[in-house]
């Protein structure tokens, strides 16, 4: 895609949307959308205000990615539906609509459409439309706001709305984008929501849903390091995409790529980067970005480390420019990763923070234990569903004694939940505890390599005060530099009445050009900048197994004013009070010591 024409982004992996409302006649031409797609033109060229050919052509448009037409046609559905006062076809259009648009990049009008869509589905209950409806807002929530704890939860209320309506397409769509969210956490549970809907869409002869359950399938096998099976399934996503002309071709051949990569086949895994990249002009953003970072991990095994960086600043800057946030961890991530290779311990220090701070604002234990949850009352639903279903000619016969097995199992379900939640939150808490241990083992690496080359290299003096210009990105990074090393050497968040105005002073800037670098690097507000370092000192401290100061104390020497602000403050960055997070740290020791 050219960077100059308006962004397209979304669907990462294979984030599906979902075509709603088909007809019996568009289901039987489902494995044939080209034809049908025809058909419903040369119909609309005769009758031009068809509620129900304009819908249905819709729908097919938006599966199969051509967006343009979908908001061409869908467009037309809403005039004539909002000038007949017909709230059902309405409905259909801002559905269309929201995620067409948001295909394109207009981010307002989407969220409009998907908003108004919500609300009409809800007041039509109309539950197929509904689990559309959340699927549009869970891409939106991924990929837009990074929120994928908010997306999750659309696609689970989907999910039930699917279910209510008997829709197996729509659930089985839903389930496939449930997985792509567990794929951006790096978390292989959610394969078997991908093989699911590979298998119905096998069990139904239903193109699009193979291609979307087998791409994904192909994700989860990646991210368990089975490559052949990985493979296998990208090679069928390729096959089924070829034979039936999606246009979702770049995800495609990054996966491929990627897949290669790790096989060591490295001209191979070249190729295909580069053919994603030859279908720019049609692919997503996050697709294009994903290419280039394809690239510089082929650089990285070639030892080509400035390559490497260029492919991943390229990367980074479409990003940041098309405010596509999917794949924005992993660049800042990597950038840190090769300057480490590159042995420029402060760079790779600093982007090593960036990223620290974003991930620390994307993921935190209280929201994975809400998924968690979510999960388990998918699992424990299905389940008794299955039940419910091999046994239903049984209960007729036997009712009094089936139904007291059934309230056992349930029972034993509950049970079994109940103890399955405690233990994945006590995992899950020395899981935290562990990673925050290594990070900070990997940060006095680094800081030791830096004060080795600090020794052998001339101090430079500080920049004089940015004024008469406008704050350049080389002056930008310089002066977070210096307050990144203001914050981690001096220690300044330590003072209780520390703001913007002082540290602005101390920085020999202004308060503008302070907040303008901690927003574009570290993506937050000044006071949850400052008390970011504050948490950060609190665990460095609390993951000492031999540390016993108190924790009042520990509070008032890192700058809170009270003890009630620290426990908040910590309890949202971490996702646990630092008395438990104390208590997961010598548990930890009790453990390695056995």
């Amino acid at each position: 895609m050219k960077l100059t024409t308006p962004y397209r982004f979304l669907a990462f992996i294979a984030m599906h949307l979902i075509v709603l409302g088909l007809s019996s006649q568009d289901q039987k031409y489902a494995s044939n959308p080209d034809r049908t797609i025809r058909e419903l033109k040369l119909k609309l060229n005769k009758d031009k205000h068809n509620y129900e050919e304009l819908k249905e052509l819709s729908s097919l448009l938006v599966n199969r990615g051509d967006y343009n037409q979908t908001i061409f046609y869908a467009r037309k559905l809403d005039s004539i539906s909002t000038i007949n006062k017909n709230e059902v076809y309405q409905m259909y259009a801002g559905i269309y609509l929201g995620q067409a648009l948001m295909m394109n990049g207009v981010q307002e009008e989407s969220r409009y459409y998907m908003d108004k869509s919500l609300k009409l589905a809800i007041s039509l209950s109309n539950d197929s439309a509904l689990a559309s409806a959340y699927n549009g807002l869970g891409l939106y929530a991924a990929n837009i706001e990074m929120d994928y704890y908010r997306s999750i939860n659309y696609f689970f209320e989907g999910i039930q709305a699917a279910q209510r309506s008997s829709n197996e397409r729509l659930y089985s769509i839903l389930l496939c984008n449930i997985s792509g969210i567990y794929y951006l956490k790096k978390d292989p549970k959610g394969l078997k929501y991908a093989l699911e809907c590979y298998e119905l869409g096998h069990k139904k002869r239903d193109p699009y849903l193979i291609f979307c359950g087998s791409t994904n399938s192909a994700y989860m096998y990646y991210l368990q390091k089975d490559y052949e099976e990985a493979l296998k399934y990208i090679k069928e996503a390729e096959f089924i995409m070829d034979k039936n002309n999606f246009y979702d071709r770049a995800n495609v051949y990054n996966l491929y790529g990627n897949i290669l990569l790790e096989k060591g086949d490295k001209s191979s895994a070249h190729e295909m980067f580069d053919k994603a990249l030859s279908f720019e002009e049609h692919s997503q953003i996050s697709s294009i970005v994903d290419s280039y970072l394809g690239l510089a991990k082929l650089m990285i095994v070639d030892r080509k480390y400035p390559d490497a960086l260029a492919f991943l600043y390229k990367g980074l800057d479409i990003s940041q420019k098309n405010k596509n946030t999917i794949h924005t961890l992993t660049l800042y991530e990597k950038i840190a990763d090769t300057y480490q290779l590159e042995e420029n311990y402060e760079s790779a220090i600093m982007y090593y923070k960036i990223y620290h701070h974003l991930s620390d604002s994307v993921f935190n234990a209280d929201k994975e234990r809400s998924i968690s949850e979510l999960r388990v009352k998918y699992d424990m639903e299905k389940h008794e569903n299955e039940v419910q279903q091999s046994n239903l000619i049984i209960l007729q016969k036997e009712k009094n004694i089936q139904a007291l097995l059934f309230a056992l199992v349930l029972i034993i379900l509950l049970l079994g939940g109940t103890y399955l939640s405690y233990y994945r939150k006590n995992k899950l808490y020395l899981q935290i505890v562990k990673r925050n241990q290594e990070a900070i083992k990997k940060e006095k690496y680094l800081q030791a390599q830096l004060a080795e080359l600090s020794e052998t290299e001339p101090n430079n003096p500080a920049p004089d005060k940015y004024t008469g210009s406008s704050l350049t990105d080389e002056k930008s990074l310089s002066l977070y530099n210096r307050l990144d090393n203001l914050m981690r050497k001096e220690h300044i968040y330590r003072q209780k009445d520390i703001t913007k105005e002082k540290l602005a002073l101390s920085l020999n800037t202004n308060r503008t050009y302070l907040s303008q670098v901690i927003n574009t690097y570290a993506n937050v507000t000044f006071n949850h900048f400052i008390n970011s370092f504050r948490i950060e000192d609190a665990v460095r401290t609390l993951s000492d197994p031999e540390s016993d100061v108190p924790l009042k104390a520990l509070a008032s020497d890192l700058g809170f004013n009270s003890i009630t602000t620290f426990y908040k403050a910590f309890q949202s960055s971490v996702g646990m009070t630092p008395s438990q997070y104390r208590e997961k740290v010598v548990l930890l020791e009790k453990m390695k010591s056995k």
